[in-house]
């Protein structure tokens, strides 16, 4: 495992304020604000996900922006040459257990990724994410929460291993339609036995 990469993508923690800018736009976009949040979708100022950003580096194991990196192997020499940055595409977590429930050793995570990168990119990260949370973090489980309408990342984690685990009925409400929580999780053997 290298530790802050995987095959084209490069994981940096989050740093304020340089990506503040990016994680703003993130959660302003409408698209990403309602896979990752079940408030009222609105309009969302800074002072909003300030909040959320503040709430995520004060809370979690792990935080990171999610970089594409360069191509360099395609485009005219000059190009491959040339100095190209990596770009944000995504933030990614792992939650902090409080003090008195460290001992179960058990997260949960999230990812948010611009829409023409999820497809492409979505498994990569979360795998990557997965890695570290059994190796470098000695986690035991790892679990998540999907809205029903989010059946792409749905796809994507059940793809790299992880199990849905039971179901909020109709308990979500958007576009006029009532939507179930899905809950999944992984454990760190069953992460083993994928990865070998």
């Amino acid at each position: 495992m290298d530790v802050f990469h995987s095959e084209g993508l490069q994981y940096r923690s989050f740093s304020s304020p340089e990506d503040d800018d990016f994680f703003h736009s993130m959660q302003s976009d409408p698209v990403t604000f309602t896979n990752s949040c079940v408030s009222l979708i609105r309009p969302v100022d800074r002072r909003f996900t300030k909040t959320i950003r503040k709430h995520l580096t004060e809370n979690s194991l792990l935080f990171v922006v999610i970089y594409r990196a360069p191509d360099y192997s395609v485009g005219p020499a000059r190009i491959r040459n040339a100095r190209v940055a990596p770009e944000r595409i995504g933030i990614m977590f792992l939650k902090s257990a409080s003090l008195d429930m460290a001992h179960h050793r058990c997260s949960e995570c999230g990812i948010d990724m611009k829409k023409e990168y999820q497809s492409q990119y979505g498994d990569l990260a979360i795998k990557w994410m997965l890695d570290w949370a059994f190796r470098s973090a000695n986690l035991h489980r790892v679990e998540c929460n999907v809205f029903g309408w989010n059946t792409g990342i749905l796809k994507i984690y059940k793809s790299v291993g992880f199990f849905e685990e039971g179901k909020r009925r109709e308990c979500l409400f958007k576009d006029d339609k009532w939507w179930d929580e899905v809950h999944l999780g992984i454990l760190k053997e069953e992460w083993q036995l994928i990865r070998q």
